[in-house]
């Protein structure tokens, strides 16, 4: 058993793509992120002028390439990862994720409940997909405990650079979680791997006290 990766792109994806980002545009720069539109497009251009320069910039050949060599780098831990995040999660865990590749945006994003947005101008391949599919598998939880934003930024890392995915080689950590690491990483140690309900549970009295 394994994961498999459904990769798909195309015009019509990218401006949802460019639209979403315009929605959440004040959103993303007053947490810190980068974002990438289409040459020229603003708040306040249109659909037509979105639409026009998203085919100006459309090339389907890099797209093509990059989603055959996502494919082939994911290929090499598929097996090992579905093994360990059934595991890890003790449940059952999706045998296909569908990645829509998109220029616009920020690095990666995910919608649940098996979909990642993968940014090709993300330098970090596929390891940014695996990070987007951690957050898919605990966002029930997140939602359930009211877990924040860098809260769950800092606990997806921290699985992600734990001994029980080492076999990923993931050393990737923000260069900030706005201090919740203060209070997250000692819960994170003491609880997540023995009873991950546990630990989410307690993740807003902490908050609260730290």
């Amino acid at each position: 058993m394994s994961i498999n990766l459904k990769i798909e792109f195309g015009i019509e994806y990218e401006l949802k793509r460019v639209n979403y980002t315009l929605a959440k545009l004040d959103w993303f720069d007053s947490q810190g992120y980068r974002t990438r539109l289409p040459e020229g497009i603003t708040k306040e251009s249109s659909e037509d002028e979105i639409k026009h320069q998203i085919a100006n910039e459309f090339d389907e050949k890099k797209y093509k390439k990059l989603a055959d060599q996502i494919g082939a780098d994911f290929a090499t831990v598929s097996t090992q990862l579905f093994k360990t995040l059934r595991e890890v999660f003790g449940q059952d865990i999706p045998e296909t994720f569908c990645v829509y590749l998109t220029t616009y945006g920020v690095g990666g994003s995910y919608n649940l409940p098996n979909t990642v947005i993968f940014n090709i101008n993300n330098t970090r391949g596929y390891k940014t997909i695996i990070h987007e599919i951690i957050h898919l598998l605990i966002e029930n939880q997140i939602i359930k405990y009211n877990v924040q934003h860098w809260e769950k930024e800092r606990i997806v890392d921290l699985i992600l650079n734990s001994k029980e995915l080492s076999f990923l080689e993931y050393t990737e950590w923000q260069n900030s979680y706005n201090g919740v690491e203060k209070y997250i990483d000692d819960l994170f140690n003491s609880y997540f791997f023995e009873d991950p309900e546990n630990f989410f549970s307690k993740i807003q009295h902490a908050r609260i006290f730290a």
